[in-house]
């Protein structure tokens, strides 16, 4: 076989389980040792793996801020940041090697159903700005939202601002009004679960919370690829 991710020759090892159940044999031995799944000890919050189950230190200041302590129930993750999950999203995110979200599917539809018993949740991806729309060609997070099979609705507008990327995590942190909301009544007492492709600071997703909260929303959780 050749691996999907580093494109090398390997020999898999092939299982009825591995077939049905996941993701393993698609890949090659080196990079399955670097896709380091999320599934020891979290913070109860923002689902960042750490040595114990207390709030982390940037959940502890989320709820320090009167108008955003209530706004997020959790957020999940299905893996880990590290060298070599930033090479994998740059060819996903920024590169266009969009089929590279496939492969990871069913581990996105197992970590999903596993972190919420919400009985009828519904997505809503994170948008990107129309400037950075056209400069990519397509949402990752609307891409990554489609995989899990469930309804997704795009009531959020993103407003053009700087690359994160490009700026510090204070700044992050500091920054509001990202987003505007076009379809208020369509999210009107629902149990909403936005989706991205990466935690980092939780500045994208508090802000898109806050305003499907303020908005009528029954609870906003979040899920993404990646927790950094």
């Amino acid at each position: 076989m050749i691996c999907p991710i580093c494109e090398g020759h390997f020999v898999a090892a092939f299982t009825w389980k591995s077939l049905l159940l996941s993701n393993d044999d698609i890949f090659c031995i080196a990079c399955k040792d670097h896709l380091v799944k999320i599934h020891h000890t979290i913070c109860p919050k923002c689902g960042r793996e750490q040595s114990n189950n207390q709030l982390c230190r940037d959940c502890s200041r989320w709820n320090e801020r009167p108008d955003f302590s209530d706004v997020l129930v959790k957020n999940r993750s299905v893996y880990a940041y590290n060298d070599f999950m930033k090479g994998v999203l740059a060819r996903f995110k920024f590169r266009g090697d969009t089929a590279l979200a496939e492969l990871f599917k069913r581990d996105i539809r197992a970590v999903f159903k596993r972190s919420f018993s919400i009985k009828e949740p519904v997505l809503i991806p994170i948008p990107l700005s129309k400037e950075r729309l056209k400069e990519r060609g397509f949402n990752q997070s609307a891409l990554l939202a489609s995989l899990i099979g469930m309804p997704v609705l795009h009531p959020l507008v993103k407003i053009h601002q700087s690359k994160q990327s490009k700026k510090s995590k204070n700044e992050r942190l500091d920054q509001k009004g990202l987003f505007q909301l076009k379809q208020s009544d369509a999210i009107l007492q629902k149990d909403i679960v936005l989706i991205d492709d990466i935690y980092t600071t939780g500045a994208t997703i508090y802000d898109a919370a806050k305003i499907l909260k303020d908005a009528g929303a029954k609870s906003v959780s979040s899920f993404t690829l990646i927790r950094s």
